[in-house]
């Protein structure tokens, strides 16, 4: 039995990867807004989006455990405006990057208690192109579209991935970087509007399901990789040479994340 954290846990991917893991006999804590777990799962509800709702929920998960074997960080919303958190962040970046960073860095002792830890983060980039971080603009003030904000956020997702081993060198965890590409979890309602239809029939009629998808997840876990990263998209391997995964890059943002989380004790 594996003891497993999944961040979004409540809904699409994370639903169908909870539900599948406490099925095979994993002890399976899921991270989300709902009131309803997973059947088999537990639950942690509170709110990534700010350093301190992100460090509660990491102190309550670590409460639980000794070891932690698995941790799925897959936790995202899409939001058609520009909403700014509690903490100055940009709503992606804050979700994306600033939680998974602290997530990882506050339970990274439970972690490195397991055999073979992975961390798997959801719907980064993965080789597509788009706009890149906005280092002089993180909060997306100056110019701000969906699009964009949701690249900066991807492509944030990578880099924490591409700089975890030379931040811990001495870490056991494999970093696993994983974009589904295209499944059928209703995010045309967070889009809205005509867009948001045609998304929600675009992922049904071309889409995995959210069962799918999580059924590529799962050999990460079951077996994980020899490499301290490992990226796919959608299944297949995807090259660690690619400028998304830049380690000078990694390191900026890690040192970006740093101090923004500093208050908390990362």
């Amino acid at each position: 039995m594996a003891n497993v954290v999944i961040t979004g846990g409540t809904n699409g991917i994370g639903k169908a990867l909870a539900e599948r893991l406490a099925a095979e006999g994993d002890r399976v804590v899921v991270v989300g807004r709902s009131a309803v777990a997973p059947a088999g799962a537990e639950l942690v509800r509170g709110d990534l989006t700010t350093v301190a709702g992100t460090t509660a929920v990491a102190d309550e998960v670590a409460a639980r455990f000794d070891v932690l074997d698995h941790l799925v960080l897959g936790a995202g919303w899409f939001t058609p405006r520009r909403l700014v958190t509690p903490d100055g962040l940009e709503h992606g970046f804050a979700l994306y990057a600033m939680s998974r960073y602290l997530v990882v860095e506050r339970l990274l002792p439970l972690l490195d208690q397991a055999k073979t830890p992975v961390v798997a983060h959801l719907c980064g980039v993965a080789g597509l192109r788009g706009h890149g971080i906005q280092w002089d603009d993180l909060a997306l003030e100056r110019k701000y579209s969906p699009f964009r904000a949701t690249m900066q956020a991807a492509r944030a997702v990578d880099l924490l991935g591409a700089g975890f081993a030379d931040r811990h060198p001495g870490s056991a965890v494999r970093c696993v970087l994983h974009n589904p590409m295209v499944v059928d979890t209703g995010l045309g309602r967070q889009v809205g509007g005509p867009l948001g239809r045609l998304t929600d029939l675009s992922a049904r009629l071309f889409g995995r399901t959210p069962e799918q998808a999580a059924d590529q997840v799962r050999p990460f876990l079951a077996n994980p990789p020899a490499a301290p990263l490992t990226a796919s998209r959608a299944g297949k391997p995807v090259d660690l040479r690619r400028p998304e995964f830049d380690r000078e890059s990694a390191a900026r943002l890690y040192r970006v994340l740093a101090g923004i989380t500093a208050g908390a004790g990362a």
